[in-house]
């Protein structure tokens, strides 16, 4: 228990750092407003927590599932990484890109939710086919 709370505790400070290094790349092309820079790290904080909260689906499955089941459970998380990567990257080279970088990673999080939605259910749906124990016999 205490090693799942040391990593979510170590994801959670790395999130954090990452959310204000792009709040505070958003605001250098802006006038100083604390109060403004405080919303934007209020909304960058709620994204954040979505976005684990919703990369804890696959995560779990990839750890329970077996063989292509697994590998379908990663695909979201390799689309996360490649598109922070991306979104990083844009932020360093300009602080003008990606202005709604939150909006991104909470659209990948309901992205990903309809993802896992549909492979769970493709999943029972070919399991319950395939074991005889669950047929009905008259």
């Amino acid at each position: 228990m205490l090693r799942y709370f040391t990593r979510f505790t170590l994801h959670t400070s790395i999130g954090m750092l990452v959310c204000t290094v792009l709040s505070a790349q958003t605001e250098l092309s802006q006038p100083s407003n604390s109060q403004t820079f405080a919303w934007n790290l209020v909304i960058a904080l709620i994204v954040i927590i979505f976005t684990m909260a919703s990369a804890a689906l696959p995560i779990a499955a990839m750890r329970q599932w077996k063989n292509a089941w697994s590998t379908a459970a990663k695909v979201p998380l390799f689309v996360l990484v490649i598109w922070m990567l991306v979104i990083i990257v844009g932020k360093i080279q300009s602080a003008d890109s990606h202005n709604l970088w939150s909006f991104e990673l909470f659209a990948w999080a309901m992205m990903n939710m309809v993802y896992m939605v549909t492979i769970m259910t493709i999943k029972r749906i070919i399991e319950k086919n395939v074991d005889p124990s669950t047929t009905k016999r008259n």
